[in-house]
């Protein structure tokens, strides 16, 4: 039996605003007699909203009521009802997650998208969904290579490596087309970021709002900012790169066989006209075409050979729409199914997961001090690494270490386990056994999580047998 549901992306961005709906396929792989095993087994998109200008107030703050009015139009527009929507993701991109009600934006867009579609934030994580949408992860996957897809939107430019189709690493920097943005059809300085006043002092270039700036000066500005990008891929960041990190650079010449570009930029690196009329260059209000041509020029100096992706422009919504979510494995355990969705939850991890009673519950309790977002917050979920063969006296071992940590700490729950084998309902029956029937006890297995991501819970699918999980690893260094 195959059962279809629908899921929502929706990137909203320096720039641009744009939202995409899919459906999933999940189905029992599983043949015969032999245990279910549910997976997803295909991703259609189903419609793609124009692109909109992200509505701003002012450098400061967000249009919320306009983001909500493009969200209902959409919905709208697609003939989609938000109560149908059972995953998804709604993700705030570059500088735009930095403005000061970006996260009450956030919030508020996700809670009427529908049921199950989480807020997300972080250029690492959408580094990583935007080489899924783009297709780099396929490509390098079809083909057993290392790709390396850079993300280049308004305000930042975020690359992930993937090879054979794995995650290898990320690196981010505030790098785009819109460092500094421009009012009506000449250069006119309307705004800029810090990255774009760094860029702008180091060539002498004063940035008054209201100035207009020379054509020349548009051109010295993009090729630097091409020129710092090409000296991160190099492995040698220079002084402006530097300025520009978001966490580590890599300081090794990054080794793939392709790179590919996707965002706004990317889709205007692969235009192949160098046009020149001031008209077409500031078509954006920015400096996204200049940026791209300057990328263009540098193209033989890139450490590999340029691929063009399957998407460009929609990659991140794409991404956050259709390779969000993951399905737990079939064997899980949970008491009450109306105390999910859960969302934002840190994860901790247990070390050795065929350690002592003791020293696993001391363990614990350190870490649930140490990880719980808030004092007042008592949600952890508990990553349990692969084994090397689980029998029932380290199953029972482990329910033993989890109930009293919960027993003997502040925490009251609700329990949430998550393990990497097929252990859930087995662990799940004897964690509830030894708390008893005043705490709720929810474990997913098969679900891969590091200690610092964060994880969300939807609804549980396909008969209540699995649980739809949306994974934040939102650091990844080279």
């Amino acid at each position: 039996m195959i059962e279809t549901f629908l899921s929502v992306g929706i990137d909203i961005g320096t720039t641009t605003t744009s939202i995409v709906f899919s459906k999933l396929k999940i189905e029992n792989v599983a043949a015969g007699f032999v245990a279910p095993k549910i997976k997803i087994v295909g991703r259609e998109i189903i419609y793609r909203s124009k692109i909109y200008f992200t509505p701003l107030i002012d450098d400061r703050y967000i249009d919320s009521e306009r983001i909500k009015n493009i969200v209902r139009e959409e919905y709208a527009r697609a003939g989609m009802d938000p109560e149908s929507i059972k995953t998804g993701a709604v993700i705030m991109t570059g500088e735009t997650a930095r403005k000061e009600n970006a996260a009450e934006v956030l919030r508020a867009i996700s809670s009427m998208a529908g049921s199950f579609v989480v807020a997300i934030a972080g250029p690492h994580l959408e580094a990583y969904l935007a080489g899924m949408g783009s297709g780099a992860a396929f490509i390098s996957k079809n083909e057993g290579k290392t790709i390396c897809n850079l993300d280049i939107g308004g305000g930042t430019t975020n690359a992930a490596i993937f090879a054979s189709g794995k995650l290898k690493s990320t690196f981010c920097a505030n790098i785009g087309g819109r460092v500094i943005r421009f009012d009506g059809q000449e250069p006119k300085v309307g705004g800029w970021t810090s990255m774009g006043a760094a860029v702008c002092e180091e060539l002498g270039i004063s940035l008054k709002k209201g100035q207009v700036l020379a054509f020349s000066d548009l051109v010295r500005i993009a090729k630097r900012l091409a020129s710092s990008l090409l000296s991160v891929l190099k492995g040698n960041p220079d002084s402006l790169a530097l300025k520009a990190a978001i966490g580590a650079l890599p300081m090794k010449p990054i080794v793939a066989d392709g790179f590919a570009f996707s965002g706004g930029v990317g889709k205007l690196y692969y235009n192949t006209e160098l046009d020149r009329d001031m008209r077409e260059i500031l078509r954006y209000n920015d400096l996204g075409p200049l940026l791209a041509q300057e990328l263009k020029s540098l193209e033989r100096e890139i450490p590999a050979p340029v691929i063009e992706p399957i998407e460009t422009v929609y990659a991140t919504v794409i991404g956050a729409g259709v390779h969000s979510v993951e399905i737990s494995g079939s064997t899980i355990f949970y008491t009450n199914q109306h105390i999910l969705p859960l969302v934002n939850i840190p994860v901790v991890r247990i070390e050795d997961p065929y350690a002592t009673l003791e020293s696993i519950k001391g363990e614990l309790l350190e870490k649930f001090d140490r990880f719980r977002s808030t004092e007042e917050s008592n949600l952890i979920a508990i990553a349990v690494p692969k084994g090397h063969g689980f029998g029932f006296e380290d199953v029972l071992r482990l329910a033993e270490a989890i109930a009293l940590a919960y027993k003997t700490s502040d925490m009251n729950g609700p329990v949430i386990v998550l393990c990497e084998d097929d252990i859930g309902k087995a662990l799940g029956t004897l964690i509830k056994g030894l708390l008893g029937k005043n705490w709720e006890v929810i474990v997913v297995d098969e679900i891969s999580l590091e200690e610092g991501d964060y994880v969300d819970l939807g609804k549980p699918l396909y008969g209540g047998t699995v649980i739809p999980v949306v994974m934040k690893t939102l650091v990844f260094s080279v």
